[in-house]
C-alpha cells in the first residue's frame, strides 16, 4: 500500500461501484478496488435491485470490507448519487459493476493531484475489452491535455475529449459544486462533463498506461444506438439552457442540429412523423447549419420512396458528397479557431 512522504498526507479515496445484475463480473470490479496500490480507501457498492447472486456473494466474500447498499433501480446516475451521500473521501472514483480499475489507478491520479493542486478532475486513458466471441467493433479513444475542455467536449472531432467515468478521479468539491448526476438522462456522463467544464472545473490529464478496463457487451446502454442518440440529443438540449457564452453556444447548436438531422434521416430509428418532427427541430436549432436545401433533402430522404436507399447506398456516396457541399455541411460559421467539424448525416 502507498504511503505518501512528508507534506503529502494520504487522503481518503471513496470508490462507488454501481451494480445491477453484474455478478460474477462485479467480483472483478470490487477486487480491482480493494487491491489498489493506494490507501486509505473506502468501497461502497450500490446495488440497483439485482436479481442475481450479488447480495449473497458480496456478504459472503467481502464482509465489512465493502459497504453494501441496495435500492430500487435508479441506473448509474442514481447509484452514484446514493453512493456519494455516504462517502467521506477527499477524492471520488465512480465505477460500473462490469468494469475494472488498473491496480495503480488511484495512486497515479492522487499523485497527479498533489503535484497539481489547482486541478478539480484528473482523467486518463481507458482500454476497452469484450468477453463475448466475435469480431471487435470498437476502438480505444486516447485522451490528451485539452486547452479548452468545454470546446473539446462539444466539437465532434475531439470525441468528447476521450473522457470516461472509469478513467476519472474527482475532488470532492467537484460534486459539491456541480451537483448530483442527472437521473433523468440516458447519457448522464456526457451531461456531467459539460456541466463541470461550464462551472469552471479544471481538468488535467494523467498520462501513462491505461487506468481502467471497460467491458463491452451487447446488453449495455451504449449498445442501443438509437437510445444513445436520443440521450445525447437530450444532453445537448439541456446544455443549450445554460451555455450562453459564444462561441460555445453556436458550436453547441450546430452539434445538436447535426444529431437531430442524423436521427431524422436514419432508417428504422423512428416513425415517419417523429422523424419529420426531429428534422424540423434540427432546422430550428441551427438554420445556418441545416440550410433550407438540406432540410428539403432530408425531408425527401424521409418521405420519398427510395429515400432510405439514398441514405445507405455506397453507390451513391459520390452524389451525397456533392450534395453535402451544396448544403454547406462542414463549412465553418466563421474564421474563429472554434470550428465545428461535421458529424455527417450521410456517413461520408
Amino acid at each position: 500500500m502507498m504511503n505518501r512522504g512528508a507534506g503529502q498526507p494520504s487522503a481518503l479515496v471513496s470508490i462507488v461501484i454501481c451494480a445491477y445484475n453484474n455478478w460474477p463480473d462485479l467480483e472483478m470490479a470490487i477486487d480491482s478496488a480493494l487491491h489498489q496500490s493506494y490507501s486509505p480507501l473506502e468501497i461502497i457498492v450500490v446495488d440497483n435491485s439485482s436479481i442475481d447472486a450479488t447480495s449473497i456473494e458480496i456478504a459472503r466474500r467481502y464482509g465489512d470490507r465493502v459497504r453494501f447498499i441496495c435500492q430500487p433501480n435508479r441506473d448509474c446516475a442514481g447509484a452514484y448519487n446514493t453512493g456519494f451521500k455516504v462517502t467521506s473521501g477527499e477524492f471520488l472514483q465512480f465505477v460500473d459493476g462490469d468494469d475494472v480499475l488498473a491496480p495503480n489507478k488511484i495512486t497515479e491520479q492522487v499523485d497527479y493531484f498533489f503535484d497539481n493542486p489547482e486541478l478539480d478532475i484528473v482523467y486518463g486513458d481507458v482500454r476497452n475489452f469484450q468477453t463475448a466471441a466475435g469480431v471487435t467493433g470498437w476502438a480505444d479513444v486516447p485522451t490528451q491535455q485539452e486547452e479548452d475542455m468545454l470546446e473539446a467536449l462539444i466539437i465532434p472531432e475531439k470525441l468528447g475529449a476521450g473522457i470516461n467515468t472509469l478513467g476519472t478521479l474527482f475532488r470532492r468539491r467537484v460534486v459539491e459544486k456541480v451537483g448530483a448526476w442527472d437521473e433523468s438522462l440516458y447519457c448522464e456522463d456526457t451531461d456531467y462533463w459539460l456541466r463541470a467544464a461550464h462551472a469552471g472545473c479544471r481538468f488535467g490529464r494523467c498520462a501513462g498506461s491505461p487506468l481502467g478496463f471497460k467491458r463491452l457487451w451487447e446488453g449495455q446502454k451504449t449498445a442501443n444506438v438509437p437510445a444513445t442518440a436520443r440521450g445525447l440529443e437530450a444532453v445537448w438540449v439541456k446544455a443549450l439552457g445554460y451555455i450562453t457564452k459564444e462561441p460555445y453556444r453556436s458550436l453547441l447548436a450546430d452539434r445538436l442540429a447535426d444529431y437531430q438531422f442524423v436521427m431524422a434521416i436514419t432508417p428504422g430509428w423512428m416513425p415517419r412523423s417523429e422523424a419529420l418532427a426531429t428534422l424540423g427541430r434540427a432546422r430550428t436549432t441551427s438554420p445556418g447549419r441545416i440550410s433550407l436545401l438540406a432540410y428539403a433533402l432530408g425531408y425527401a430522404a424521409i418521405t420519398v420512396p427510395g429515400g432510405a436507399f439514398m441514405v445507405r447506398s455506397r453507390a451513391l456516396r459520390g452524389v451525397r458528397r456533392f450534395v453535402a457541399r451544396l448544403v454547406r455541411f462542414g463549412v465553418p460559421r466563421s474564421k474563429s479557431r472554434f470550428r465545428s467539424a461535421p458529424l455527417h448525416p450521410w456517413r461520408l
